[in-house]
Order: C-alpha cells, then sequence, then structure tokens
C-alpha cells in the first residue's frame, strides 16, 4: 500500500506546479501550466492513452462515436431538428 501512495504523490506531483518559458526576442515570462503532459516525457503517453480511453468509454455513454488515429480524435455525434425548437 506504501507503494500505491508513493506512486499516486508521484503523479500528482508530476501534474500540478509545472511552469513554462515563453516569450520573443525581445522579451519572455513564465507561466503556470494548467493543462496537457509534458512534452517528450517517457509517462507522456502512457498518461495521453489512459485519459483518451477513459474519454472514449464517456462519450460512447451519451451516443458519441469516436475515432482515434495516434494522437487525433474525430467525434461523430447525430444531431436530429424534432422542429420543437
Amino acid at each position: 500500500m506504501v507503494f500505491v501512495a508513493i506512486c499516486l504523490q508521484w503523479l500528482c506531483n508530476f501534474f500540478t506546479g509545472r511552469i513554462t518559458k515563453v516569450g520573443t526576442k525581445l522579451s519572455s515570462c513564465f507561466l503556470a501550466l494548467i493543462s496537457g503532459v509534458v512534452q517528450g516525457s517517457v509517462i507522456g503517453p502512457l498518461m495521453f492513452f489512459i485519459f483518451i480511453n477513459e474519454l472514449v468509454w464517456l462519450l460512447d455513454k451519451y451516443g458519441v462515436k469516436v475515432k482515434l488515429f495516434a494522437d487525433d480524435m474525430k467525434l461523430y455525434l447525430r444531431i436530429v431538428n424534432d422542429g420543437t425548437g
């Protein structure tokens, strides 16, 4: 159980408190990262895979069909106009 707690804490630390440097030739600053996975990380593709599979499962529950290829996603949803709105 201690190992699981350590792993969860590591993941929390991995996704929180991150910053990135943005700027131009003349100036730059640091900004907080509020979403996404660090590019080039070893665990990034695994986290994306877990996220995308959960998202597909959730969307399917609401009738949204999903097609995946690599890091691309297309959503298909039938919209019916019943004339009441």
